[in-house]
């Protein structure tokens, strides 16, 4: 009787440790997901490391670092996560990320294409990728590179926008206004393309359909087309 009671203890503290830890790695996951990353660095620190499959977390973790532009501490956070698997191969993609909030964007195109060589299809690897090389001015290439991330994820919005950005410094004005359109059609709130399009139909001086996505922007709620409407509609 004695052994069954112990042994049901000991099940006991398992089963609390064991959903303790995915608890707190689903409030990590959620976190993130919300593009919450303050509060997805702070939920990691709070944990105990033994608990979790830790190179997906710290991965997060180093994520929401560069995205809070908090380099230092994303560099030690990839640092640990390359002692603690040094074959995860998206480490790769977070020295890209690193290198480009850097300036250092032949360094990070050198880092992404090895994300690359491991999964061709990493579609956010081939997005920064396109920044990183449109930032060099290789326009040609960046578009190579969002082609393929289309290719593999038709619904990514911002693959679209930056593709017709990269058109449209290539003075391709056609394909930019057409890559506009789809990126809103797929985020009808995507501000940034509304005015980017209603720019690009001004400089070919179309009046008309830029002040019709100006007020069709206006009309999803976003501000930015208020005072453009005002400037340059009337």
């Amino acid at each position: 009787m004695k052994l069954n009671l112990k042994y049901l203890y000991v099940m006991f503290i398992l089963t609390s440790v064991y959903g303790t830890s995915q608890n707190n790695t689903q409030k990590i996951k959620e976190n993130f997901q919300a593009k919450k990353y303050q509060l997805t660095i702070d939920e990691i620190n709070s944990i105990n490391s033994s608990e979790i499959h830790f190179d997906s977390i710290l991965y997060l973790k180093a994520y929401s670092q560069i995205k809070l532009n908090q380099l230092k501490e994303a560099h030690i956070s990839i640092s640990q996560l390359q002692q603690i698997n040094p074959n995860y191969y998206e480490l790769y993609f977070l020295k890209g990320l690193l290198s480009a909030k850097k300036g250092k964007y032949a360094d990070a195109i050198s880092h992404f294409n090895k994300v690359i060589d491991a999964n061709p299809n990493h579609d956010k690897t081939l997005y920064n990728m396109a920044l990183a090389k449109g930032l060099l001015e290789d326009y040609t290439n960046a578009i190579k590179d969002l082609d393929k991330c289309i290719s593999i994820n038709p619904n990514y919005a911002m693959a679209f926008y930056n593709r017709a950005y990269w058109h449209e410094l290539s003075e391709n004005y056609n394909a930019a206004i057409s890559d506009y359109k789809k990126a809103i059609e797929i985020d009808h709130h995507y501000s940034e393309a509304y005015i980017a399009l209603a720019y690009v139909y001004s400089q070919n001086g179309d009046k008309t359909n830029a002040c019709e996505t100006l007020n069709t922007a206006k009309e999803e709620g976003i501000e930015a087309a208020n005072d453009l409407i005002q400037n340059f509609c009337k």
